[in-house]
């Protein structure tokens, strides 16, 4: 009996505590959790204004001198003004002129190009620097083709000169040309030819 008696004592407290632990709850402050904002900031990108490297079937390769004007550049600011111009010219004529003689020999240009130019073949040529065969070279007609191919540099698409070279001027559009679908067939024929040819030479001796 008194078990019975318990058990309902108990389950009117049940009965009672739910609603008082139900408002101790809803009373109960919740902490602040911020709402989240909305993302201001905005991810930068890189437009490219023109074409760099590879565009179809258009490369950039470099311009005559690019390799020894780009070393002109003793700021490392990528721009080549007039007066690293004009110090680089000296620099190089004295690189040059390996007995210090004043005047550079066909083999001291030829040796300087291959090192400044980046090979016997690259522009300028001797020629340009020894005209009608000249056999030495003045330091003012160094200085002089080589300001000359800096003006070249400098000028931009309005062909207007402001006195300074950008890296990305020493470049320039190459478009190779497209090889005909014919040309593996005119060269195995001149291949077949070549051996005929070979044999019947060989066949005479």
């Amino acid at each position: 009996m008194r078990t019975g008696k318990t058990v309902i004592l108990i389950m009117f407290g049940l009965l009672f505590a739910a609603p008082a632990w139900a408002q101790i709850i809803s009373q109960t402050p919740r902490p602040d959790v911020p709402e989240p904002q909305a993302e201001t900031n905005t991810v930068e990108t890189i437009e490219h204004k023109e074409r760099i490297g590879r565009s179809g079937t258009v490369i950039q390769i470099p311009r005559p001198g690019a390799l020894l004007f780009a070393g002109f550049d003793t700021s490392g600011d990528y721009i080549i003004d007039k007066e690293e111009v004009a110090t680089g010219i000296i620099r190089a004529f004295e690189h040059a002129d390996r007995n210090k003689n004043g005047i550079l020999s066909l083999v001291e240009l030829e040796g300087w190009r291959v090192l400044a130019l980046g090979s016997e073949h690259a522009a300028p040529s001797n020629f340009a620097f020894a005209p009608n065969f000249n056999r030495t070279v003045t330091k003012e007609m160094f200085t002089a083709v080589l300001m000359k191919l800096a003006d070249r540099l400098d000028k931009d698409d309005q062909s207007e000169l402001d006195g300074k070279i950008a890296l990305s001027d020493l470049l320039k559009d190459y478009r190779p040309l497209r090889q005909r679908n014919n040309d593996n067939c005119i060269d195995a024929v001149r291949e077949e030819r070549r051996r005929g040819e070979q044999q019947c030479r060989n066949g005479r001796r």
